[in-house]
Parts: structure tokens; sequence; C-alpha cells
């Protein structure tokens, strides 16, 4: 499937990380970058034959904001999950941890999945 609803930059603060490591004592930031993939030929020229951007944006959001992970890709995998209720035939996820690449002393820290 090549066609694709794409929303970048979705930025969020969430509890994630090692506990041990004192990383979830306080919300960092997280920027995701996510793709829906499903056939948009022929659709209707009306918001209820498609997914809105605005929803997935909240629904990327809400997994960031509300729940609680250690692992980066465990994260991406629940962000892929819930995107997938949409519909999607398949979603792609891209989860950047900026606070890790800043001490890292690297330009991105990022995992990506994608299900089917």
């Amino acid at each position: 499937m090549t066609d694709a609803i794409v929303v970048t930059g979705i930025r969020a603060h969430g509890h994630h990380g090692l506990a041990a490591t004192g990383e979830r004592d306080r919300p960092q930031p997280w920027i995701a970058d996510v793709e829906l993939r499903r056939d948009l030929r022929g659709i209707a020229d009306d918001l209820g034959a498609t997914v809105d951007y605005t929803q997935i944006a909240k629904a990327t959001r809400d997994v960031i904001e509300n729940e609680s992970f250690e692992l980066v890709e465990t994260l991406a995998n629940a962000i892929a999950a819930r995107l997938l209720q949409f519909g999607a035939e398949s979603v792609r996820v891209k989860l950047s941890k900026p606070r890790s690449a800043e001490l890292v002393g690297v330009d991105e820290i990022a995992v990506t999945v994608e299900r089917p």
C-alpha cells in the first residue's frame, strides 16, 4: 500500500524509561512521526470517509502522556496498536527521545516500528 496519512512532529511529555536511572521521575519530551497506510483511491470528499489527522495526533499523545513503559520500543508498539484501531491497513511509528539524544551527544535516538 503506497497511500498514507502522515502526521509528523507530534510532541508530548511522558513518564517512560528506566526507573533505576531516574528517567521516570519527571515527564520527558517525546516526538512521534506516524503513517497510517490505507487505500485512499476514490474516497468521498468528506471527513467521515477518512481518518481525521487531529484524532491521530490526539491518540498518539494520549498513549505518551497516560501510559508508562521502560523501553522506547514498547511505547512505539503501544502507539502503533492504538493507531491501528483507526482502520489502517498498516501503521509506521517513529518515536524519538530528544533528552536521551542530548545526553549522549547525538542528533537523534529513535525507534521505528511497522505493524500490519
